[in-house]
């Protein structure tokens, strides 16, 4: 089953406090997610019982979240397309909403500058991307203009958010 957080899965919750010890435990995770908590508990200079009650309170606040990141390029998509979208802001919501719900989106989000909206989307081929822009993101009320911009090359695709300060040391 995929999990997908979206505007109607997205929960707010009370930020957590993290300490050197979540910060170390978070980037040897980042580094390798298919350690066991003996290893990373090794790593970190600590017990496997308390790695383990750490990571079960970082999975369960959403602070951290293990999954596997697909290559798009390897998987066949030989189109990553970033879309600049300007839109009318009386239609934000459904404009959310919609997005949210397309399989070919992979992030979206709302931002401040020249464009409301920035998406980033996969497609097998140029046709996919010319029919999705045409056939689905246009037709959505309150999108005024999309620029699409194709990813020629990737040069860092990375979802580990850097290295935390605290773990610099290991």
């Amino acid at each position: 089953m995929k999990t997908v957080t979206t505007l109607e899965t997205a929960k707010p919750l009370t930020p957590i406090s993290l300490d050197d010890l979540d910060h170390k435990i978070i980037a040897v995770l980042q580094d390798n997610a298919r350690l066991t908590n003996a290893e990373v508990a090794e790593s970190v200079g600590s017990s496997e019982p308390t790695v383990r009650r750490r990571v079960d309170r970082l999975l369960a606040s959403q602070t951290i979240k293990i999954v596997a990141v697909a290559a798009p390029f390897e998987l066949g998509f030989n189109i990553v397309a970033i879309l600049g979208i300007q839109i009318d802001h009386t239609y934000i919501n459904d404009i959310q909403r919609a997005l949210a719900e397309m399989s070919e989106i992979r992030f979206a989000g709302i931002t401040l500058g020249s464009y409301d909206v920035v998406v980033e989307a996969w497609f097998h081929n140029n046709m996919e991307l010319l029919t999705f822009l045409e056939e689905r993101l246009s037709p959505i009320a309150g999108i005024q203009r999309i620029e699409s911009l194709q990813v020629a090359k990737m040069i860092k695709y990375a979802y580990d958010w850097g290295v935390q300060p605290s773990a610099r040391a290991i």
